[in-house]
């Protein structure tokens, strides 16, 4: 059994020693095939592991345009990624006949237009992503009441399970006053997605 552990220690050190020459030759990049090991040993969030809400610290507003950030907290003990849009839901979302429509990466006047990629959220990490819409844009409706929602049923590209259920958060935005538009970016590294 010792004679295994001397040519298991042996062949150890070698790689060791190898790894950087192969590197500095451009033959292997360590830390390309470190990241691509990585990436595919996490497997995909499911909806079990994960928690939404509304990121509260403040607004985000400037020229007419009004931005909301939800955060993605990972409550679980291990680490999983997610890649892609949120779909939302807004309850309510329509009046008078007209329906409130989210489409992805919308305008990017707030939370600015990224390509999806692959967001690994590690064990109490958070990811975010962001909701676009104008204000004012539609002044022939309530400010208030009716045009209002109270809440957002999001669903996240976890990995699909019989008992995969979306997440409610509570949200107010004006949905007339929006023009009846909003736009949702992709899922990303942190609790706020990045900003024009």
């Amino acid at each position: 059994m010792s004679t295994f552990w001397n040519y298991r220690g042996a062949l150890f050190r070698v790689l060791i020693g190898v790894l950087p020459l192969l590197g500095s030759a451009g033959i292997i990049t360590l830390s390309e095939s470190t990241a691509a090991l990585a990436s595919t040993a996490i497997s995909t969030c499911s909806s079990s592991q994960l928690t939404v809400a509304q990121y509260s610290s403040g607004a985000f507003s400037a020229a007419g345009n009004q931005g909301v950030a939800f955060l993605i907290v990972n409550i679980s003990k291990r680490a999983c990624s997610l890649e892609g849009y949120p779909k939302l839901q807004l309850h309510p979302s329509t009046y008078k006949g007209k329906s409130t429509k989210v489409t992805d990466n919308g305008w990017g006047q707030i939370f600015v237009t990224v390509l999806p990629r692959l967001v690994v959220v590690e064990p109490g990490a958070t990811a975010s992503f962001g909701l676009n819409y104008t204000d004012a844009t539609n002044q022939a409706d309530p400010n208030a009441g009716p045009c209002m929602t109270q809440s957002a049923t999001t669903w996240l590209p976890v990995r699909p399970h019989p008992y995969s259920v979306p997440f409610n958060t509570v949200v107010n935005i004006n949905f007339c006053w929006a023009n009846f538009h909003l736009g949702v970016t992709s899922i990303q590294h942190g609790p706020i997605p990045k900003q024009s």
